[in-house]
């Protein structure tokens, strides 16, 4: 299948992206071709099947942070109050027991 995103490498060394259907140019925002090229295969492949992306991101995600399947949204309001401080942090507190949260529980 053709591809619809392409690289160059512009004067002053900066890799950009092009979209070959509208010509829309974009920074990629380095200087690293290896790191240019990757950028727009994932361009290119999330193109090709939106289901593969989206596992493919699952995946990353996994391996960024091996926790965060077993995560429950009541350690997520564990974490939101403990970056409050002080009356604040109060309100998080007393917000976070609300009946209104126990379906998330």
């Amino acid at each position: 299948m053709k591809q619809r995103y392409r690289v160059f490498l512009r004067p002053w060394g900066v890799f950009y992206c092009e979209d070959l259907t509208t010509g829309k140019q974009e920074t990629l925002k380095t200087r690293d071709k290896d790191e240019a090229y990757r950028l727009v295969a994932a361009k290119n492949e999330t193109q090709d099947g939106p289901a593969f992306s989206r596992q493919l991101a699952r995946v990353y995600w996994k391996a960024g942070d091996p926790a965060a399947a077993t995560r429950t949204w009541q350690s997520v309001m564990d974490e939101l109050v403990k970056l409050k401080h002080g009356p604040n942090q109060h309100r998080w507190e007393v917000a976070m027991e609300d009946k209104a949260f126990d379906p998330l529980r």
